[in-house]
């Protein structure tokens, strides 16, 4: 019996530990939905309780059915365990519909294998071959990218499962491959990124409304917010959760800075804590008048939502009692309508037609945004409407409806969304104010172009990609990759600048410096004709012209391969390298006893050489260079192909 058959639990074991899942799962539901614990077994929960942040109007609800369906609920032995998981590893409200649509197709997995027989499923025949069942039914249905997403939920489901004994430890290694963007490389791959970006003429059209046409209040203050976006790259709900008090001045090193306090989206950890976006004086300038004209706009409305916060379960009507009677007149004028709303009650005496203030109130109730706070930091505190920057009246940007002069909302990610690109049948700012690109069409854009918009700028700039992920607010650098649109040629230029200044190592580099200086500029601009980023460091070789001698292992001594001085991404990725191919070698020279050992040699030679061009990758950072250049060579003896005309 193997150590796997001696870890499975017995069906008692497993129905205990079941039972007790299901009790915190339920205590936990309870205390984070605030629902009563008997809706944990409905086969759909409403958990827009879980947002932290308040400026989508999507409700979001989980279903726990039947894959397709909204109505045929999973067997509760199957989906009760599912439940408890994703509440008790909650993560943000997304992540909970993808691990919700991943245990629906494991589920249409378990199925097909047991012929249609759910009561044959138990926690202790969960497989290896289900796992592999449910990929092969998600590589069917959606792109290799979202696959390998959805069965990496599904490992995770599992280890959460044979942690608390539920089943025993599976050990699956997912077929479909982690999608890796190589395509960036090619001309429609370049293409396809360039494309993200916002178009010149929608960039001038957007300066061009925020500093001549929005004239409104309502156009005012969705271009003032925009304009903060132009300079800080935010994520929209980065943006509308901006407190009031988000300027952050200070003077170091003798030189005075500006920036802008904000929640940071998709950062680890349980409380949602400020981050500040510093941004250039240019920047600043922008930010600064955007922000006060903000202010200004929003005054009323923050006046208003904070007698609103007083009363969180009333709509209180200045200079009425909730008891007193009111006329039309005052309805109208109360409400900023032209006519008394249909759903309010009428009333009939003597004098005439009259309406209750308290009635009026609850009509206005029930029209009110639920929550009134835009960010829950998880700490048990909230970010109020009066404490946001971005709040307005109700219907402030419909300009068909009466706006409610009684009722506060933060603006929501649909009122950017429309201003910039029009929906629901409303036109954009640039329709309204005929801004078009060359050809005649209106100008488009979406609130995050702005943010691929500063990426460009600035990794077209030479800015690291580490200092690009930390000043855009990212966790890793590798999700900075997606942002990166460079052309060919701009990245051409950006490692040439770059062997000149001293900032990459490798043959190519260090023969730069070799050379006399009449015959360098002639060098770099003939050896250096293509460029390929890699996780461990830059090829310049040109795959036009021969295909790779090393198969892509640079590091086994490619004179085409630079490395990045200092870069702690590609570090990592070499240290990583050197870990897997350190076991690789010792598993070879242990073939390399048995009788057919000989086979087991080459691959000796390939560990072994892999091992030093490693080594020599990783003391580029530790070598001080030349004092000249600042340059290592990572690969000594291994020259470029110049030398041979360079004398």
């Amino acid at each position: 019996m193997n150590a796997a058959a001696m870890k499975r639990p017995a069906g008692r074991s497993e129905e205990a530990a079941i039972l007790a899942l299901l009790a915190i799962a339920r205590q936990k539901f309870a205390a984070d939905l605030h629902m009563d614990v008997a809706l944990f077994d409905q086969p759909a929960w409403e958990v827009s309780a879980l947002r932290d942040r308040s400026t989508s109007l999507r409700n979001q609800r989980l279903y726990f059915t039947q894959r397709g369906t909204t109505d045929q609920a999973l067997p509760a032995a199957y989906g009760n365990v599912v439940k408890s998981w994703i509440i008790l590893d909650r993560r943000s409200v997304g992540n909970m519909g993808r691990r919700s649509d991943a245990a629906r197709i494991l589920w249409e997995a378990i199925q097909q294998r047991r012929k249609r027989k759910p009561e044959e499923f138990s926690w202790q025949s969960f497989s290896e071959e289900d796992l592999s069942q449910a990929e092969l039914l998600m590589r069917a249905s959606w792109s290799e990218s979202t696959a390998y997403k959805l069965i990496v939920s599904l490992l995770v489901f599992t280890r959460f499962l044979a942690a608390r004994g539920v089943c025993r430890p599976l050990y699956y290694t997912p077929q479909t491959p982690r999608v890796e963007d190589f395509n960036r490389h090619t001309i429609s791959g370049q293409q396809e990124r360039r494309d993200r970006l916002p178009t010149e003429a929608a960039l001038q059209g957007i300066a061009d409304i925020y500093r001549e046409h929005a004239k409104e209040p309502a156009d005012r203050l969705r271009a003032a917010a925009v304009a903060i976006l132009v300079v800080t790259g935010f994520r929209i709900g980065e943006l509308l959760t901006l407190p009031l008090d988000c300027e952050v001045e200070e003077v170091r090193g003798g030189k005075a800075r500006y920036g802008i306090r904000y929640y940071k989206e998709k950062a680890r950890g349980a409380e949602k804590m400020f981050a500040v976006r510093w941004l250039t004086a240019t920047g600043a300038e922008l930010a600064r008048k955007a922000i006060h004209e903000i202010r200004a706009l929003t005054q009323d409305a923050r006046t208003r939502a904070r007698d609103l916060e007083k009363t969180p379960h009333r709509v209180p009507i200045p200079g009425f009692h909730w008891a007193a009677r009111m006329t039309t007149a005052e309805v109208t004028l109360a409400l900023g309508t032209k006519e008394v709303p249909k759903p309010l009650p009428r009333h009939h005496d003597h004098e005439g037609v009259y309406y209750r203030a308290f009635e009026a109130e609850a009509f206005l109730q029930s029209l009110r945004v639920s929550p009134g706070w835009t960010v829950d930091r998880r700490d048990d505190t909230f970010q109020m409407l009066s404490e946001t920057l971005l709040i307005a009246f109700r219907n402030s940007f419909h300009p068909g409806r009466a706006v409610f002069p009684l009722l506060v909302q933060p603006i929501f990610i649909s009122h950017i969304a429309d201003f910039l690109s029009g929906g629901g049948g409303t036109p954009s700012a640039f329709e309204r104010f005929g801004v078009r690109e060359p050809g005649g069409s209106f100008c488009r854009m979406t609130s995050h172009q702005f943010r691929h918009w500063l990426n460009y700028i600035a990794d077209k700039g030479g800015l690291p990609i580490e200092l690009q992920t930390r000043w855009m607010g990212r966790e890793h650098s590798k999700d900075t990759e997606a942002y990166r649109h460079a052309t060919v040629d701009e990245r051409l230029e950006w490692v040439k600048a770059g062997i000149q200044e001293g900032k990459l190592a490798g043959p190519k580099a260090s023969m730069y410096f070799e050379l006399p200086r009449a015959k360098r500029d002639r060098y770099v601009d003939g050896e250096v004709q293509a460029v390929h980023f890699t996780a461990f460091g830059l090829c310049l070789h040109d795959f036009a012209v021969t295909p790779c001698p090393y198969h892509l292992n640079c590091v086994r001594g490619c004179a085409d391969y630079l490395r990045v001085k200092g870069s702690e991404s590609e570090r990592r990725h070499l240290v990583q390298i050197q870990q897997s191919t350190q076991r690789a070698l010792e598993s070879a020279k242990a073939r390399a006893g048995a009788p057919d050992g000989g086979v087991a040699e080459p691959w000796i030679r390939h560990c072994e050489e892999t091992l030093e061009g490693v080594r020599a990758a990783l003391a580029v950072d530790d070598e001080a260079g030349s004092a000249q250049a600042g340059v290592a060579q990572p690969f000594r003896g291994r020259r470029s192909r110049f030398e041979r005309t360079a004398g």
